[in-house]
């Protein structure tokens, strides 16, 4: 059953750099702190918001892993909100692959490519998979009410990016995934929001 989605305006912001996003490593429902970069990057997301007119009248939701947290503490501190913690927009579950670097897969599954990323995460052995991603990230868009932002990760933002623009999933496999941005979605255009560290 395709989705549509007819919900309020959307800012969404993936968490800063992490330890184990510097490293190349897979990091799914584990968690590293963020690097002082990462630390920047949120510094950065919170002075987009202040930008923003009527920001003061959003929403806040956020994923209870430790990173997105830290994240929201700073980007959101700036504008004087506090997120409610939503599991559903938690990282995928990537299964037996969390904390395995690329080179790691690699040497067992020969046919991924650097850009194949997004892919590794979906098709992780063990690991949540794009069917039940979608499910969730589906959920939590029909419960919204209010203009909302959300501090999320990598992969969930893609698949609520490519919700929000019916996107197919190979589109969706093809997204960029900047941090120290935000992306502001609403009635299917997307627009980023972002400046140079």
């Amino acid at each position: 059953m395709s989705f549509t989605y007819t919900g309020p305006r959307l800012l969404l912001l993936r968490h800063g750099e992490t330890e184990w996003n510097r490293q190349g490593r897979l990091q799914g429902r584990k968690s590293s702190p963020l690097t002082d970069l990462g630390r920047a990057q949120a510094r950065q997301q919170g002075d987009i918001l202040k930008k923003i007119q009527g920001i003061e009248s959003f929403d806040a939701v956020c994923s209870p892993l430790g990173r997105a947290q830290e994240t929201a503490r700073i980007a959101l501190g700036t504008i004087g909100k506090l997120p409610r913690l939503d599991p559903n927009v938690a990282e995928i579950n990537a299964g037996g692959w969390e904390g395995k670097t690329f080179a790691d897969i690699q040497k067992t599954h020969s046919g991924f490519e650097e850009q194949d990323l997004m892919r590794l995460f979906l098709t992780a052995p063990g690991g949540e998979g794009f069917d039940a991603l979608r499910n969730r990230c589906e959920s939590f868009l029909q419960q919204l009410e209010k203009p909302t932002i959300v501090v999320s990760h990598s992969v969930t933002l893609c698949m609520i990016r490519g919700l929000l623009r019916a996107l197919s999933r190979k589109e969706i496999e093809f997204l960029d995934r900047p941090q120290g941005a935000v992306y502001d979605v609403t009635s299917g255009q997307e627009t980023l929001w972002s400046s140079t560290l």
